[in-house]
């Protein structure tokens, strides 16, 4: 008859473990935001310093460079004769201008009017240049009076900053062109300003093709960068700042956020996984209480029949009530044959509880294992044969002696002859040989068989096959718990060679020990 599925009972874990799951993830989460907040705060503070700093070094230098020009345009006599004598003295108040030209309305060179601080070929070249180049690409005839802009452009894969302006003299307009020497802004505005710096922030100028004009290489600073071109006159040209440590404050940072993400990573993990024991903890206690409670009722049923049949048959004897005295005789061995059913089946509660409280005590004397099973087979004998069952047996001769506990390999015995009688048909198989140095034992039967997934579980407490469950025969559950636990203490083992519908064969392997090895 099948069993009825317990009704499962609610338990407060389903309502206590999200609540708590769901506190945690909250608190994770807000503990990672507002650390990251708190970094983000102190970076983003670090980096309005540094672009602020940058700014404002950018504005000094434009302002240097337009400053200079416009001084110079201030100082310049556009009477043609007059421009180059006053050259000389221009130079002396401006250092950064190399060269200059002044051009009438129709963008001319006028007469004497080209002055440079170089002489000879290369001076020739650039006016060469100039001419041809340089001076086509200008926007002059868009400048409106005083309107003064640069031009910062590379020619023959060389950059030239150009500074121009729209001047009137006696009615008439011209054009006044600077050239600035990059070479004096490389070598003396650059240091003269950004120096200042060293030691508090690193910085570089980097052109157009990348090329660093100025400073020292800026490592990977991450986010910490500053990166702006100048935009009036070097716009071209870009210049880098960050702080000394960007670095190592950009690698600290990307080492904190995978740490606060693995760190809450793994305390989200650890409650999952705490939640997860705990639930299977739960279930394993369920479970154990569920097989606990099948096990005494199991217990009790077995402990029931035998009862009720010797007490039926013990009141018969007691009134007389004996057609003949072979039915006297019959009354009596079945009472017999119920009470060493029921002596076993206490012998097997109790030696179960002992080893549950780890209070079993073994007694290993040198005996003969071959003498202990044919003992134990005397005692069934009669049992296999009353179930209409055939016992056959197989002991190889002369076996040696080993150390074992008489009285705990009987119970071993019995325990899987006693299976065998339940769920066996046909023929019991007995055998005990020896393998090398350990002596095997093997109990077979021709029942139903035991499912290959099972073969591991049928030896932990309180378990019955699936196909046991479904059936009428009863069992405790605790006979191959017993079987293992004394086949373990013996130092041996015990497995299980079966498929369903061909029966099954429990071996026993049982090491060959001898006195002075336990000594």
């Amino acid at each position: 008859m099948p069993q009825k599925t317990p009704k499962r009972r609610f338990s407060a874990l389903y309502v206590i473990v999200p609540i708590v799951l769901a506190a945690a993830i909250a608190l994770g989460t807000y503990g990672f935001r507002y650390a990251a907040q708190l970094a983000e705060t102190s970076e983003s503070s670090l980096v309005a310093s540094n672009r602020l700093l940058g700014d404002q070094t950018i504005e000094r230098i434009d302002n240097f460079i337009v400053d200079s020009d416009r001084s110079l345009f201030e100082l310049v006599d556009l009477d043609v004769a007059d421009f180059a004598k006053s050259w000389s003295y221009i130079v002396r108040v401006s250092p950064a201008i190399e060269a200059a030209f002044l051009l009438d309305e129709k963008l001319q060179l006028l007469p004497n009017g080209w002055v440079s601080k170089r002489k000879g070929p290369d001076a020739e070249a650039f006016k060469t240049l100039f001419m041809k180049r340089i001076l086509p690409d200008l926007p002059l005839a868009d400048l409106t009076l005083d309107q003064h802009k640069h031009m910062h452009r590379e020619y023959n894969d060389r950059d030239y900053l150009i500074s121009f302006i729209k001047k009137s003299h006696h009615e008439r307009n011209y054009y006044v062109v600077l050239k600035v020497s990059l070479e004096y802004v490389e070598h003396n505005l650059f240091p003269e300003v950004l120096n200042r710096y060293l030691g508090k922030v690193s910085f570089c100028v980097r052109d157009e093709r990348d090329r660093i004009r100025y400073g020292e290489p800026i490592g990977q600073p991450g986010h910490f960068l500053y990166e702006q071109a100048f935009p009036t006159t070097l716009y071209l040209w870009r210049l880098q700042m960050a702080p000394p440590d960007a670095a190592r404050l950009s690698s600290e940072e990307r080492v904190r956020r995978r740490s606060e993400f693995l760190l809450l990573t793994m305390m989200l993990g650890t409650i999952l996984a705490g939640i997860g024991f705990l639930f299977y903890a739960t279930w394993k206690e369920s479970r154990a209480n569920e097989m606990k409670s099948d096990f005494i009722s199991n217990v009790s049923h077995e402990l029931k029949t035998p009862l009720s049949l010797i007490r039926m048959f013990g009141e018969l004897l007691a009134m007389g009530k004996l057609k003949s005295p072979e039915k006297g005789k019959e009354y009596a061995d079945i009472i017999t044959r119920e009470a060493e059913r029921l002596s076993r089946l206490i012998d097997n509660v109790l030696d179960f509880a002992r080893m549950e409280r780890g209070r079993v005590a073994y007694e290993f004397q040198p005996g003969r294992l071959d003498e202990v099973v044919e003992r134990s087979l005397d005692v069934y004998r009669h049992r296999v044969e009353r179930e209409g069952l055939k016992l056959t047996t197989k002991i190889d001769p002369d076996l040696p002696e080993t150390l074992l506990d008489e009285n705990a390999m009987t119970l071993l015995l019995l325990n899987l002859l006693e299976n065998a009688v339940k769920y066996g048909k046909g023929e019991i198989a007995v055998y005990l040989t020896r393998q090398g140095n350990t002596l095997r034992l093997v109990v077979g039967d021709q029942g139903p068989g035991i499912a290959t997934d099972e073969h591991k579980r049928i030896f932990e407490r309180f378990y019955r096959t699936r196909d046991a469950r479904g059936t009428n025969v009863r069992g405790s559950g605790i006979g191959l718990s017993l079987v293992k636990h004394i086949a373990e203490a013996h130092g041996g083992t015990v497995t299980v060679d079966s498929e369903p519908g061909k029966g099954a064969a429990f071996i026993v392997d049982i090491p060959l020990v001898e006195r002075r090895e336990v000594a």
